[in-house]
């Protein structure tokens, strides 16, 4: 039974998510004016605020999936920032509105995105999954219930929505059922399919304008055409990864925090110019007015003095002075028309005529006049030739009294067509407070004389006289405007300017945008620089990864080039020193390898040598005392018991010398300091000697008169000697002399034990204190010994805080052995090294 194929991990939700994140913090902190729409109405106050924290929660969940090993609360805390705004969102903009699509797409994203709090969810296909809800919700509601897209959204794939409709039920169906499980090229081919339909609806929502829609379906476009092709973001793993990500981060994130706040600042400072222009745009359109109607009065008043035309109104000939009102509007072209009216009221005279004109006892002006004598500017209304007029009227007076008057019918159509500086960047309106009705309006195809839809806070603003700056919804309730307002100094008229907030502030959207580019311009320069500063590092670590995969595999030679003088120049160093160490301690394994088995050689042989004759006198001597009788052999049987003694202490001395090895070797080899005088010792340990007969030796002893006492352990003291001893006994020719001496000090005691034996090679005197160590010609020529000894009385003298060493002429020239002891044993005498 073949095993299932590995699955490759699923792509987590949380990428999706900290890509929308960013996208929106992105634009909501660098170009919040784009949020403008009227669905944004109740966030837009709030739109900075909430870039910032979805760029926060997005940096952390980023952060947390390229770093595995981050603390857990910074990937909780990223989660509950994100679903925190995502939820304010979602419930503002779809759920209060009626949003269908967003009421059911942001909740699945943050279920998912909570699941995969948990390690073990992690590793299961909750995108997947919440893809598969998603489609199945957006099928049933296409094919069920297709009003709920609305057209102005989704004119552009409104005869695909039953196919679209069907591809999203089936897949979501499929993606749900087990058959995936079993067959996995399926859930990649329905991926696939749902990335299709998604772009879809991006692109419909991206071609009326709506950003925000547009993204969450590109970015479900992207994760499901990820997850359709196997591609997973992972943490990286190699060195050169990990630079790049750390870079990228030490890049990124302090950019965008930097670029946010810069943003900002920029932003405050181009919103108080906007501000600052849309006002002063206000008081020049009133500054414009008062000059216009200036202009048009003084036209008036220039008629109205005309000695021609006084004389004419003196004899009412109504013929000349219709002449002369003819005139008026070809000189002034803000009139349409002039009229001449009697103190009762009655017109007698007009531009266009001088019969049926009636009496305008009912104008306002003709009472405005009347009550003040002064000049008056009418409300709008609409004259009899049929056009929106306001009549300015100017009083005829003769010897102070009111004898008529003179009206101008100003021209509100003229007036709207003129070109000033504010018409041509906001929209002008000008409005008679008296009834808000529009007198000049910049926009083609408003209707004069009607009411004008103001938010309400600018009908508060111009009841209340106060001239400042509003953000508002326009009449429309479609889009934020920014607008202000003056009034006209001598009427009662108002000034209000206003701009849709994406043009007033397209300046900032464009820095912002600019800034953006810039920003992930920066991005890639500073990707493909880090790969380049990187590169050598990275060549370097290759380099010791190499190295170290040669030693591992026995290369004990193999070096790294120490190129510079940094960290990875002491990385190199240590690495060559640790190597180094390695190649010696190998050497030096081998090197106790090769003296282990030569001990275990010559041990064996040592413990063999003595065995031997013990097993064959001890045989015969069995032998015979089990035939019984008399012993007739005596001076044998002694013969043969003296040799098992003596084979008997060689063996000891053997046995003694390992514990010893053993003791010093793991840190239990203590002294017992007490007044010992060498002397008596080195006489005791010589007639030992001569005791033995030693084939024809002779010990001669050059004892100094005094005696030589100090604070010593005399039994280590005393093995110190004997070894000494029996080396010259072993390596010296029979009738050879063995020469002991004293040089004596206030502060120490050198021994000296001289031999005319075989002599010391000179490349074997500096190992010759060595555990298991023997001169090359005392192993050439077969001399008994374990090699232990000497290592023996170096650590004993050592442990007195004395030195020993050995000089040698040469070959058969003999040797001498050095022993230099303080008078007093140190308090903490230094321990030997063993080698």
């Amino acid at each position: 039974m073949q095993a299932e194929p590995a699955r490759p991990p699923s792509l987590p939700i949380t990428w999706p998510a900290a890509l929308f994140g960013l996208i929106f913090g992105v634009a909501m902190t660098y170009a919040p004016y784009e949020f403008h729409a009227a669905y944004f109405r109740p966030l837009y106050p709030y739109v900075r605020t909430m870039g910032v924290a979805y760029l926060a929660s997005s940096v952390l969940l980023m952060a947390t999936m390229l770093y595995p090993l981050a603390p857990r609360w910074l990937d909780v805390l990223g989660r509950v920032g994100f679903g925190a705004v995502t939820g304010l969102y979602w419930w503002v903009l779809n759920v209060r509105t009626g949003g269908l699509t967003g009421a059911i797409l942001y909740p699945l994203l943050l279920a998912g995105l909570a699941l995969e709090t948990s390690p073990a969810w992690r590793k299961r296909e909750v995108f997947r999954g919440v893809v598969a809800l998603i489609a199945l919700s957006f099928g049933l509601l296409m094919l069920l219930a297709r009003q709920r897209f609305p057209p102005v959204f989704y004119a552009s794939v409104a005869p695909l929505l039953v196919p679209m409709g069907l591809v999203f039920l089936g897949c979501g169906v499929g993606l749900l059922s087990p058959a995936g499980s079993r067959r996995p090229a399926l859930p990649r081919l329905f991926m696939a399919l749902l990335a299709v339909d998604f772009s879809l609806l991006a692109w419909a929502l991206g071609r009326i304008g709506s950003g925000p829609g547009a993204s969450i379906y590109l970015i479900l476009t992207l994760a499901c055409i990820a997850s359709a092709t196997g591609f997973r973001p992972r943490a990286p793993r190699t060195v050169g990864f990990k630079l790049l990500r750390g870079l990228a981060f030490a890049g990124i994130v302090p950019l965008l925090a930097l670029g946010g706040f810069a943003a900002y600042l920029a932003q405050g400072a181009i919103e108080r110019q906007v501000r600052d222009d849309t006002v002063r745009a206000a008081a020049g359109e009133a500054d414009f007015l008062v000059r216009y109607l200036d202009d048009a009065r003084e036209s008036l008043q220039l008629l109205l003095e005309s000695p021609g035309f006084r004389n004419a109104f003196a004899k009412r000939d109504h013929e000349l002075m219709a002449r002369y009102l003819s005139n008026l509007p070809a000189q002034a072209r803000a009139f349409d028309a002039a009229i001449v009216l009697d103190k009762e009221g009655e017109g007698f005279a007009a531009s266009y005529g001088t019969k049926g004109l009636g009496s305008f006892a009912h104008r306002d002006y003709y009472g405005g006049v009347l009550s003040t004598g002064a000049p008056y500017i009418s409300r709008p209304y609409v004259s009899s030739l049929g056009l929106p007029h306001v009549a300015v009227a100017l009083p005829f007076k003769q010897e102070g009294r009111l004898e008529g008057m003179l009206v101008g019918l100003l021209s509100l159509e003229r007036l709207s067509a003129a070109v000033t500086p504010a018409a041509q960047r906001f929209r002008v309106q000008v409005l008679d407070r008296r009834g808000l009705l529009l007198l000049r309006d910049t926009q083609p195809g408003a209707p004069l004389l009607s009411e004008a839809h103001l938010p309400a806070v600018l009908r508060q603003q111009l009841v209340s006289s106060d001239e400042n700056v509003v953000e508002t919804f326009g009449p429309e309730d479609q889009r934020i405007m920014l607008a202000a307002d003056a009034p006209v100094p001598g009427t009662e008229w108002s000034v209000v300017v206003a701009q849709d907030m994406g043009v007033a502030y397209r300046a900032i959207t464009r820095t912002s945008v600019a800034f953006i580019a810039i920003l992930a311009l920066g991005v890639l320069l500073m990707f493909a620089l880090a790969q380049f500063v990187a590169r050598d590092i990275i060549r370097r670590l290759e380099t010791l990864v190499e190295a170290t995969a040669a030693i591992g595999q026995g290369e004990l030679s193999r070096r790294v080039p120490v190129e510079e003088n940094d960290e990875l120049g002491e990385l190199c160093r240590g690495f060559n020193e640790m190597a180094a160490r390695t190649e010696a301690a190998q050497g030096e394994l081998r090197e106790a390898v090769r003296l282990r088995e030569e001990f275990l050689s010559v041990a064996s042989h040592e413990l063999r040598t003595p065995l031997t004759p013990l097993k064959g006198f001890a045989a015969l001597t069995l032998s015979r005392m089990e035939k019984g009788g008399d012993f007739p052999e005596r001076e044998r049987t002694l013969k043969a018991l003296r040799s098992m003694a003596r084979q008997t202490d060689r063996l000891t001395r053997l046995v003694d010398d390992l514990l010893d090895t053993s003791r010093i070797q793991a840190g239990r080899f203590e002294l017992e300091p007490a007044r010992v005088d060498l002397l008596p010792l080195v006489r005791e340990v010589m007639e030992r000697f001569e005791l033995r007969g030693n084939e024809g030796l002779r010990f001669v002893l050059d004892a100094p008169e005094q005696a030589v006492e100090g604070l010593w352990d005399g039994p280590r003291l005393e093995q110190v000697i004997t070894n000494l001893l029996a080396n010259a006994v072993r390596y010296s020719p029979q009738g050879g002399t063995v020469h002991v001496s004293f040089h004596l000090s206030p502060e120490a005691v050198e021994l000296r034990v001289r031999d005319q034996g075989i002599g010391i090679p000179s490349e074997s005197i500096a190992l010759l204190f060595q555990p298991f160590a023997r001169a090359s010609n005392a192993t050439a020529r077969h001399f008994g010994g374990l090699g232990l000894g000497l290592f023996i009385c170096r650590e004993i003298v050592q442990r007195h805080g004395g030195t020993i060493w050995a000089e040698s002429p040469g070959a058969q020239l003999g040797s001498c052995f050095h022993v230099r002891l303080p008078r007093e044993v140190p308090a903490a005498p230094l321990a030997a090294a063993t080698g």
